[in-house]
């Protein structure tokens, strides 16, 4: 009955409410917020009004101007505390909204800077200084720095000529001292604008060489490392039994891979101060060299303000003020001498020295070795074997101006005095070696050009093991008082042998608070891995307390940061199996790490500063390594050559031989795990365009850099897709890097932005399949340069769906056969001799290539050979794929009818030829009547099949568009069209609907015969598919009767048909049954998630009022239709269909939702990177 079939839809629409109300709270996701922004000039300056409430009323909305003309400071978020300031460049057209990424930048300011007048407690250490707040970290990427930021951010330093500069940042690099910027910073913002910068030395300790760039690594830079005295001890960490002052544990040391010092000096590296609003903490305790560095600074802000005080307009140079501070510092035994900074005696320092000329220069160091280098580092077993001979060349830096650099040569008169200051200059120095294995002249005449001399380091009799460290001192001849005008470190650590048996004893070594111990390790050839294996008894549990310590060990590699052979581990000694009743258990703690054969190992072992209490420690490193004995991995003098193995898959089986070079090695079990998918992806789009010279201006040339900006088509075929993208050319690095930027973003196919990388390549996960957009951006002063790049390569690592395992055998025969006698192999896996050699075989014919794998393609991975050694990289390329071979068909029976001469059949084939062109005319024909007379004159000479196609071109011309939806604007099916279209339609089905049902009959066609009825059945149900649609398309607008009433009226915008609307009435049931009938028919033959299958059918729904039915498959689509530009049309239809059926459901909440975030789903250009 009717009041039955009313009430059964009523339950269906509301489960269908419930389901979709559960679909849409499981897909939500805060985009952010999105606010409405007025920029405007009020005739002196640029100013904003922010909508921060989003509520779209920007009448009580204060126009703010720019920070630093006004002061103005906004509330973002009134409830959370938070704050924002703007800035405004391109004449208006960009408008920058200034936040916190973090709560770093305000702890860091409030050491230096912090001012309270009725709380001079919590000041900082210049509370007079005045604050330049330079962002340079970006939030998309967790507030690391960027090239952009930190370019700006010098930029700014000179325009607003900042006197000194902090900088609580660093990364680790792979080779110190160079790069475009920390060049930029050393010789425009300290040497010719005369900035102090200071900077932090790293939190990567205790290790030697562990120091960050820039701080710890560059010229002109002043590094800070983290030291903790009794007063920080007792105010910040509430100890009941303090240690002796000390450097934190965790605090980088040098020396620096090319043997500067690396820290310059130390300062308290803790603070309890200032703390951003929206943490809810007014003063917050934080430790690191990132709060060292702002100590220092803000005593070099000290020093820099009583110079101007006293001395008037003397000039004062970055490099007198780090003279001062770096030859005051109170000696803490730390390395090379770097010691505790004294403020005091700085400022007597410069002070007693004003009027010496020379104290205005820095000087640079050249150590003529193999590599760059600015000390002597002997660190590997070879350097330390015989006595080395050094030519050392030393050159003074003096200070220069910008007004000097603009000067013409015909009256410049700065230029003029800083040659005549050169001209001038000269230093009688005696130089001195402080330890008796290291020999230099005793003179040194330097003028203005520098000069060289000759050292000689002989370590052969140096304890082995140990660090050993010694300095060449150059005093000023007139005042040998003054202490050293510069230092030259020597480093050596001479490391132990291990011999036959592969292992080292380290001995017992004894700890009391702060200590750390160091022994060093000469790696065999062929190690891949090592073993530190700690012991510890409980002797003494009763008497001493449990301690944290730190195992750091690392190796250094050239050109490689310092992290790839690293370990730092945190390890707890007496917790473990210290009872309180004492006993003779032994604690035992194992660490691994990879390591690399023929280079030093550093083992250190440091009690955590905080720790009391004595301790003994056993440490032993035991070594393994297997390693290939042919191609990339042949052994080397300085070992194994660490590079992957690549094989090729065109090669039916590949052989590598693997040798034990260490010791016997057990537990061999090869494996090879495949489990990323590498492609290389060529640019579709290079441009190379200027940036703004505002702020984008490279300060040695004062010309605007330039960007190229290389866009990728990258293709997704799964959802939660894990990649990696790497541009080995740029990327990994920042401080080093010569170019000024590396950047990419990942957009969807609307153009939103989804993800940022900066300088260092990571996982990336992508949500959504389909086709994005990778935008990658580089930055560089030189056009030229950039050129070069335009074709640039990306490769992407696709994480695969699965792994993928390649067979591997120790003979050949087994690869292919299982009847081959696995007792006479040469080898049978589990032991390798020490110095034997054993073949492996990898079956690369065999391997299960993932279908989204392309010849050409790399799969990556590792080879594992045992659980004792290192896994090697490998990677697979993808050979072509197999040729499948056509399927025989079996002879058709002999025809009985005349055959064709050659004349007819080419009148034949150019008749059928002539008729597909008019056919595809009734599709691309604007006139009705040139369209009709062409169909009437295709019908009138057409068998069923001909009439089906022709009518079929006649469908689709009268519903061109039909990825719109059908009462659409776009769609434009008037009532007459809709009309026609059905009767059209009908026409179409029962031309068709007979011979699509014999589709399957064909599915294993063998036959010629067979096989081109197959075809025609398949064309047939084609057209039935798009015949059905098509008339539900125009049922669902004769439905709704929001069509026009004549061709020529504009179609109206859907307006659904309510119960309660009293101006509309419910559509015929005629026309109701015959929509539900050509829908079931619809669904029969097509997929129910296909696209226009529920465009056409989901008015069916409306039509019965059940708008969360309808609603259902269209957020199915848009959850898991592949985004690409290719479907951008049908998605747009999808995403206004939801929202009308939102809005017909009253949903307002999700109606808004959907209507706030639609700027950030389908914004109208790509964000900027």
């Amino acid at each position: 009955t009717k009041d039955s079939d009313t009430s059964k839809n009523l339950t269906e629409e509301l489960d269908a409410q419930v389901d979709v109300l559960k679909t849409l709270n499981g897909a939500y996701a805060d985009l952010g917020p999105l606010l409405d922004c007025v920029v405007f000039h009020d005739g002196e300056q640029w100013r904003a009004a922010i909508d921060v409430d989003e509520s779209g009323d920007l009448s009580a909305a204060a126009a703010l101007g720019a920070y630093k003309h006004t002061s103005d400071v906004g509330e973002l978020c009134k409830r959370q505390l938070f704050y924002y300031t703007l800035n405004f460049y391109d004449e208006g057209r960009t408008l920058s909204i200034v936040t916190c990424a973090g709560s770093h930048s305000t702890h860091v300011a409030g050491i230096l800077a912090a001012h309270h007048p009725e709380e001079p407690q919590n000041d900082g250490v210049a509370p007079g200084a005045q604050l330049l707040s330079l962002m340079i970290g970006d939030h998309r990427v967790g507030s690391m720095e960027t090239g952009v930021g930190l370019t700006r951010a010098v930029n700014a330093i000179v325009e607003y000529g900042a006197d000194v500069a902090n900088m609580s940042y660093g990364e680790p690099s792979s080779s110190p001292n160079v790069g475009q910027w920390v060049q930029t910073v050393a010789q425009e913002v300290v040497r010719r604008h005369g900035c102090v910068f200071v900077s932090s030395a790293g939190n990567e300790g205790p290790a030697l060489s562990s120091t960050g760039s820039p701080g710890g690594t560059s010229d002109g830079f002043i590094g800070v490392g983290a030291h903790v005295g009794y007063d920080q001890m007792l105010a910040e960490y509430a100890m009941y039994e303090t240690v002796g002052d000390t450097v934190f544990t965790w605090s980088s040391r040098g020396p620096t891979p090319d043997g500067d010092r690396g820290v310059d000096v130390y300062a308290p590296g803790s603070a309890i101060t200032s703390f951003p609003a929206y943490c809810k903490e007014r003063l917050c305790l934080r430790n690191g060299t990132s709060m060292s560095s702002p100590n220092l600074c803000g005593v070099a802000a000290l020093l820099v303000s009583a110079w101007k005080q006293e001395m008037g307009g003397a000039s004062l140079s970055p490099y007198r003020v780090k003279n001062a501070i770096v030859s005051t510092a109170k000696p803490i035994g730390e390395l090379h001498g770097a010691g505790m900074v004294q403020t005091d005696s700085a400022w007597q320092f410069l002070k007693r020295y004003a009027a010496r000329a020379a104290e205005q220069v820095s000087w640079r160091t050249h150590v003529d070795d193999s590599r760059r280098a600015r000390g002597i580092y002997l660190r590997n077993a070879e350097e330390s074997a015989h006595a080395r001979f050094f030519n050392v060349s030393v050159v003074p830096v003096f200070p220069t101006s910008e007004k000097a650099r603009l000067e013409h040569d015909s009256d410049g008169e700065s230029g003029r005095l800083e040659s005549q200051t050169q001209f001038d200059f000269e230093q009688r120095l005696l130089l001195v070696a402080t330890e008796s294995w290291v020999s230099v002249p005793d003179a040194l005449y330097v003028a203005s050009q520098g000069n060289k001399f000759a050292a000689r380091v002989d370590a052969t009799k140096l304890q082995a093991g140990r660090l050993h460290t010694a300095s060449i001192d150059a005093y000023d001849s007139t005042d040998v008082d003054r202490g050293p005008v510069f230092s030259i470190p020597v480093t050596v650590t001479k490391p132990l042998h291990v011999d036959a048996s592969a292992c080292v004893d380290l001995g017992t070594l004894q700890f009391r608070p702060t200590e750390i111990v160091r022994r060093f390790v000469a790696v065999p050839p062929g190690a891949t891995r090592a073993h530190i294996v700690l012991r510890a008894s409980n002797a003494a549990a009763l008497e001493s307390s449990p301690a944290l310590f730190y195992l750091h060990c690392m190796q250094l590699e050239p050109a490689t940061r310092f992290r790839k052979f690293f370990m730092r581990e945190r390890v707890s000694i007496g917790h473990k199996s210290y009872g309180a009743g004492g006993g003779s258990a032994e604690q035992k703690e194992t660490k691994t790490m990879d390591v690399i054969g023929g280079a030093t190992l550093e083992v250190c072992l440091a009690q955590f500063w905080n720790q009391l209490g004595a301790h003994d420690i056993d440490v032993r490193v035991e070594f393994n390594g297997i390693v290939p004995a042919n191609g990339g991995g042949a052994l080397a003098e300085g070992g194994p050559l660490r590079a992957g193995i690549t094989v090729h898959g065109s090669n039916a089986v590949a052989r590598l031989d693997f040798i034990a070079p260490v010791r016997p090695e057990y537990d061999v079990s090869p494996s090879i795990v495949l489990t990323k998918a590498r492609k290389t992806l060529r640019p579709h789009e290079a441009v190379i365009s200027p940036l703004g010279a505002e702020r984008d201006t490279h300060l040695a040339t004062g010309s605007a850099l330039y960007k190229l900006e290389l866009d990728y088509r990258l293709e997704t075929t799964r959802e939660e897709t894990q990649l990696c993208l790497h541009m080995p050319a740029v990327d990994t690095q920042i401080y080093e890097n010569w170019a000024d930027n590396f950047a990419l973003a990942i957009f969807d196919a609307n153009k939103r932005y989804l993800i940022s990388q900066i300088s260092y390549t990571s996982p990336l996960l992508i949500k959504q399949c389909g086709e994005s957009l990778v935008r990658v951006q580089i930055r560089h002063r030189s056009a030229k340069d950039l050129e070069a790049l335009k074709d640039i390569p990306l490769l992407v690592d696709v994480v695969l769906k699965s792994s993928i395992r390649l067979t591997t055998k120790f003979d050949m025969a087994s690869i292919f056969t299982s009847t081959v006698n696995s007792s006479a192999a040469v080898y049978r896996g589990g032991f390798i001799a020490k110095g034997s050699r054993i073949p492996l075989f990898i079956d690369t014919i065999g391997a299960a290539v993932p279908s989204e794998a392309a010849p050409g393609d790399v799969l990556v991975g590792k080879l594992t050979m045992s659980r004792h050694t290192a896994d090697f990289d490998f990677e697979y390329v993808v050979p072509a794929k197999s040729i499948k071979k056509p399927e025989e068909s079996t002879p058709a029976a002999p025809k009985t009818d005349k055959p064709e001469s050659k004349e007819e059949q080419d009148q034949r084939e150019m008749n059928e030829a002539l008729r597909r062109v008019r056919v595809d005319w009734v599709k691309k024909s604007r006139d009705d009547g040139v369209r009709t007379r062409l169909v009437t004159d295709l019908l009138a000479n057409s068998n069923d099949e001909q009439r089906a196609e022709v009518l079929a071109a006649q469908l689709s011309a009268l519903d061109a568009t039909s990825s719109a939806l059908p009462w659409s604007e776009a769609a434009c099916l008037t009532a007459a069209s809709a009309r026609r279209a059905v009767g059209i339609a009908d026409s179409v089905i029962e031309l068709t609907r007979t011979q699509a049902l014999t589709a399957r009959l064909y599915e294993k066609a063998q036959t010629d015969d067979e096989k081109t009825l197959k075809k025609q059945a398949e064309l047939a149900r084609t057209q039935l598919i798009a015949a059905l649609t098509t008339k539900c398309r125009a049922l669902a607008a004769l439905t709704h009767g929001s069509v026009s009433a004549t061709a020529s009226e504009t179609c109206a915008d859907y307006v659904e048909v309510d119960g309660s609307d009293n101006d509309e009435t419910d559509a015929s049931e005629q026309t109701v049954r015959e929509y539900e009938r050509a829908a079931a028919e619809l669904r029969q033959w097509a997929a129910a998630d296909d696209v226009s299958v529920v465009i056409a059918t989901a008015p069916l729904h409306m039509a019965r009022h059940q708008y969360a039915r309808a609603l259902q498959p269209v957020l199915a689509w848009l959850a898991k239709a592949p985004m690409k530009p290719a479907n951008a049309a049908e998605r747009r239809s999808m995403v206004e269909l939801r929202n009308q059926l939102l809005a017909k459901l009253q949903w307002t909440i999700w109606s808004a939702h959907f209507r706030a975030i639609a700027p950030i789903e389908s914004p109208a250009t790509y964000e900027r990177l």
